[in-house]
């Protein structure tokens, strides 16, 4: 096999696996809301976001290179900061139009419900160059996320608190590379079987009373009532337990061309317009009327919903319509127009992913 034709291969298969998180991601939306009211609906949300978000950051530092240079200054513009603005106004006008005032969001001075995600990126890779010239990045990511839950003051505000808890993830991605993924191993791939079907059994075990909150990562250790060195050690836990979970499922996902690669290229739009999806259907009351249907009926709608919804904000005419209207736009009023260089076409970074809008948390 030539080298180009395998890095084709890696690139098509990396691609497949962001298909399935942004998947994975408008799905633990669309059943956040009613999770409480369902055994089996709760085990597969809490199996699902045991690891999507770490590996959604775990990604994101697989393409992020730690050199800074005008290029690269000017797709972080275009790719991250743009749409970040774009439809952060957007969603409070949505929001406005809907209840007469903004959002909880504003309110706390923080970025509209999965669009924390954009602005924790955007924050990673400005640090990464720093942190790339530490001898141990990730274990000083790792130690400010553990003293920073300490603090009541980084939780929703600008997404700190978010920004420090999925840090670690990020530059553990971007030490990882995209090496790794696609090797065809049995011992690794028995391995990795075994620890996502035993996560996925262990989502079914828990308590009712579990406390979910922890998976947010914006939620101080005394909100959590856990503000001692056993919350940390707790801390410590659920990292190795995301990390081990979600590289597993990722290599799993590598193994198959799943045919989804141009979902994955996109999907950045499933990103920031699933949101506007899923407040249609909750202020419609489709949502509602779903989950009164019977458990089994209404888990098979979700996911069909969340496929359409994956599939409608990753069609390519959706991509050019935003791009054309919103994104371009946007970016050519952030991009510098008196220097030399032209400014940049949007091509937005695929994102690697309201707790009060609609009852959920991203």
């Amino acid at each position: 096999m030539s080298t180009s034709t395998a890095l084709s291969d890696r690139n098509s298969s990396i691609d497949n696996i962001k298909a399935v998180l942004i998947f994975l991601v408008v799905f633990g939306h669309l059943i956040e809301i009613y999770v409480g009211e369902d055994h089996v609906l709760r085990s597969i949300w809490i199996f699902v976001y045991s690891f999507h978000m770490p590996m959604f950051a775990l990604m994101s530092g697989m393409f992020s290179k730690a050199q800074w240079n005008e290029k690269s200054s000017s797709q972080l513009i275009s790719g991250v900061l743009a749409p970040l603005l774009a439809f952060e106004i957007i969603y409070e006008l949505t929001e406005f139009a809907l209840k007469g005032s903004v959002s909880v969001y504003a309110n706390l001075v923080a970025p509209y419900w999965m669009l924390w995600y954009l602005l924790s990126l955007l924050c990673w890779r400005l640090l990464l160059p720093l942190f790339a010239r530490i001898q141990f990045p990730v274990m000083l990511a790792l130690a400010l996320s553990l003293v920073a839950s300490y603090s009541e003051h980084a939780g929703y505000f600008l997404g700190v608190s978010r920004t420090l808890v999925f840090f670690p993830y990020f530059l553990l991605g971007w030490q990882l590379g995209q090496r790794g993924l696609a090797d065809k191993k049995k011992e690794k791939l028995i391995f990795s079987a075994v620890v996502v079907l035993a996560a996925l059994i262990g989502s079914f075990m828990l308590k009712s009373d579990f406390d979910y909150r922890w998976f947010y990562g914006s939620y101080s250790l005394h909100r959590l009532e856990m503000a001692t060195l056993a919350g940390s050690a707790y801390q410590l836990l659920q990292y190795a337990l995301s990390t081990v979970i979600g590289l597993s499922v990722l290599y799993l996902l590598a193994q198959k061309n799943l045919r989804l690669a141009g979902i994955g290229q996109r999907s950045i739009y499933v990103l920031v317009w699933h949101g506007m999806a899923l407040i249609i259907l909750q202020e419609s009351g489709v949502l509602r009327h779903i989950f009164k249907l019977d458990h089994g009926l209404a888990l098979l709608i979700s996911a069909l919903v969340s496929m359409a919804i994956v599939w409608l904000c990753a069609h390519e005419k959706c991509a050019a319509v935003t791009k054309r209207f919103i994104l371009n736009p946007m970016s050519w009023l952030l991009t510098a127009q008196g220097n030399s260089s032209k400014p940049t076409t949007v091509t937005p970074a695929t994102a690697e992913t309201g707790k009060k809008a609609l009852g959920q948390e991203p």
